[in-house]
């Protein structure tokens, strides 16, 4: 049985992007083109429809040619309609994601604070029509995700969605994890929970990226040591799982321990590389430093403005007041900060008052050693 929502769009032009982000088989999501009406209206007429999931664009209030004045508003104006009815009836809770121009949605989505919360995920019209792949398999896992909560929510262990063992339990079980989605009005608040500081911040989970950097290698590397790492039972398969790949923490931690003899940071990433490549066969090659090009650092993590696998003394802590007690402060390369690609506005990243004093140094540093 598959799954069935709604693409709503203040252009007819772009009805297109329902079946862009439809799958293409009965087990799939399939999105239908709403047009925009009186908001109450609408989100009365797809909460009672009892959609899987539902698209929106931010701006339906721009093609007045093809609507009606009283129809124009905001898209977070009819996701909040939406998010209001499920904290009432969250058997019937569904995933809401942002469909929007790249241009206007860091024109308008991006300052609008208020409404990041209402939107599980947020994708740009340009990305769909080059490719929808990516797109498709995340929505059809926010589906399945809901579908999960959904199952447990009155009654349930709400831990339980992250399918973990008994032995492994205490990974999740943890106070400010656990009392949050005991706390979720509904299953969004616990989407936004999981999705948040879970799936999108290193700690119980790692991204490839974070995998890479710990293991020494190139991120282009990382379909090589994946069958290596799928045998040790370290790709994680809870909640949204399906559709961002995710590896345990805690049983890639053991594991590599074993693998390397010692913990793997406390290698260069040549000599990692190069024990993988021994070990398994392969010809792995090395990560290499932003900040000098050398392998011969022991990088430990990607930087949280590139991506690329990054050591401690060649990166500055970066501000981030939200990280749960269970999450990883982030940090940023010298190559980022002497580069100046930390952006601006409201989502630029910004270097933590800690190491704020070392910033200027590292911008004037003619060297790199």
């Amino acid at each position: 049985m598959g799954y069935k929502g709604f693409y709503v769009d203040d252009s007819l032009t772009d009805q297109i992007f329902a079946r862009r982000l439809s799958t293409r088989d009965n087990e799939g999501l399939t999105l239908s083109f709403k047009p925009v009406k009186e908001a109450a209206d609408l989100a009365d007429e797809i909460f009672e429809a009892h959609p899987d999931l539902v698209a929106l664009d931010f701006r339906l209030d721009e093609n007045l040619a093809e609507t009606n004045l009283r129809h124009a508003y905001k898209g977070s104006g009819l996701a909040q309609l939406l998010r209001d009815r499920a904290a009432v009836e969250p058997q019937w809770d569904f995933p809401i994601v942002l469909v929007s121009n790249e241009q206007k949605y860091h024109k308008y989505y991006r300052p609008d604070g208020t409404a990041h919360d209402l939107f599980d995920r947020a994708y740009f019209k340009e990305n769909v029509s080059e490719d929808s792949t990516e797109a498709r398999r995340e929505l059809l896992s926010l589906c399945e995700g809901y579908e999960a909560l959904k199952a447990i929510w009155s009654s349930g262990d709400r831990l339980s969605v992250f399918g973990l063992t008994d032995k492994e339990r205490h990974v999740v079980n943890v106070q400010e994890l656990r009392l949050a989605l005991e706390d979720a009005a509904a299953p969004h608040i616990a989407a936004r929970i999981i999705l948040r500081d879970i799936i999108d911040r290193t700690g119980i989970l790692l991204s490839d990226g974070e995998v890479a950097a710990r293991l020494g290698i190139s991120p282009n590397q990382i379909s090589l040591v994946t069958p290596m790492l799928t045998a040790n039972d370290i790709p994680y398969n809870g909640v949204f799982g399906a559709g961002w790949r995710r590896w345990w923490a805690h049983r890639f931690d053991d594991w590599a321990e074993e693998y390397f003899k010692r913990r793997p940071t406390s290698l260069t990433a040549a000599e990692r590389a190069r024990i993988i490549s021994e070990k398994e066969g392969l010809e792995v090659e090395a990560a290499k430093s932003p900040w000098n090009d050398s392998s011969d650092e022991k990088v430990a993590f990607s930087c949280a403005c590139c991506g690329r696998p990054t050591e401690i003394r060649h990166s500055l802590t970066a501000f981030d007041p939200r990280v749960p007690r269970f999450g990883q402060r982030k940090r940023i390369c010298w190559d980022c900060i002497q580069a100046d690609r930390m952006g601006n506005g409201p989502a630029a990243l910004k270097i933590d008052e800690i190491d704020a004093n070392f910033v200027d140094e590292v911008r004037e540093r003619a060297t790199r050693d």
